[in-house]
């Protein structure tokens, strides 16, 4: 599935709007946002649903997972050490995962700049990396070794 050109998600709180497409159509829309709220407030308020009003469209595998919930930060470091300290992060993740979880929880870094944290938390002690031929650099938490 392609990404439209323009892509506008903003989360407030536990509920999230995700819009997409022509900028214009996207900042138009915007001006229509509360009424679009109200809507949507109203069919999940709504005890006597017939019909939902929402149409749901077919969504990728990959965005289905469930990604864990951590506190906001500005801190990219903290975002990762929080994402890997979960019970997710048990099972060691790529690079695009830490990403997709992120964004998930409204935290938006450069790819760039998440691969720098990434090799400066491993310099540091705080994480662990390996190569897997299929899915590149795999990261976990450094676990301490109990003496």
């Amino acid at each position: 599935m392609e990404r439209p050109p323009f892509h506008l998600r903003v989360r407030i709180g536990d509920m999230e709007v995700e819009l997409g497409g022509e900028k214009g159509e996207v900042l138009s829309t915007l001006d229509d946002l509360q009424a679009i709220v109200e809507k949507v407030t109203f069919a999940f308020n709504n005890e006597s649903r017939t019909a939902p009003l929402v149409v749901e469209q077919p969504v990728e595998e990959s965005s289905m997972l469930d990604y864990p919930k951590i506190s906001r930060t500005n801190k990219c470091g903290d975002a990762v050490v929080a994402l890997l300290s979960t019970e997710w992060g048990k099972t060691p993740r790529a690079i695009s995962e830490l990403r997709e979880s992120m964004e998930a929880n409204a935290i938006f870094f450069p790819k760039t700049t998440l691969s720098g944290v990434l090799v400066w938390l491993v310099k540091k002690g705080r994480l662990r990396r390996w190569k897997d031929k299929k899915r590149g650099y795999l990261y976990v938490l450094n676990e301490p070794v109990a003496e």
